[in-house]
C-alpha cells in the first residue's frame, strides 16, 4: 500500500476551444527561440504530466493575448484556452493553501509581436 508522501502523476489537459491557434510553453522559456513550444490548432487537445503537488509555470499564447499560467493540483487538471482569457483581470490565489481548481492566471498582456505557424 503507498504511503501518503508518495509522489504520483497527474495531468494537466489544455484544450484549444477557439478558432485561433494557441501555443503552450515553459515560463522560463517565453522569448527565446526554443523548441519546447507546443502547438495546438482549433479543437485539439494537449495533456501534460505534472507531479502532484509541484508548481508549474507555463506561458499560454495565442495570436494576440498571452496569459502567465501556475499550476500546481493534486488531482487532473483541466483547462481551455477561452477559460484562461475570460476575465480581464488574473484570478487571484485562494488563500495560503493554493487555488481551488490548481490553475492561476498570474497576468494576461496583449503581444503584438508577429508569430508565422506553418501549417503542415
Amino acid at each position: 500500500m503507498p504511503g501518503i508522501a508518495d509522489d504520483y502523476a497527474i495531468l494537466l489537459e489544455f484544450s484549444n476551444d477557439t478558432l485561433d491557434c494557441a501555443t503552450v510553453q515553459l515560463s522560463r522559456d517565453y522569448g527565446r527561440n526554443s523548441r519546447t513550444i507546443v502547438l495546438l490548432q482549433p479543437g485539439e487537445v494537449v495533456a501534460l504530466v505534472l507531479e502532484a503537488g509541484s508548481t508549474y509555470k507555463y506561458v499560454l499564447r495565442t495570436p494576440s493575448k498571452v496569459a502567465s499560467i501556475t499550476a500546481r493540483g493534486w488531482r487532473d487538471l483541466n483547462c481551455t484556452v477561452s477559460q484562461l482569457f475570460a476575465s480581464a483581470n488574473p484570478q487571484p490565489q485562494s488563500g495560503p493553501g493554493g487555488p481551488v481548481n490548481g490553475l492561476i492566471v498570474d497576468r494576461i498582456w496583449r503581444e503584438y509581436r508577429m508569430t508565422i505557424w506553418n501549417d503542415p
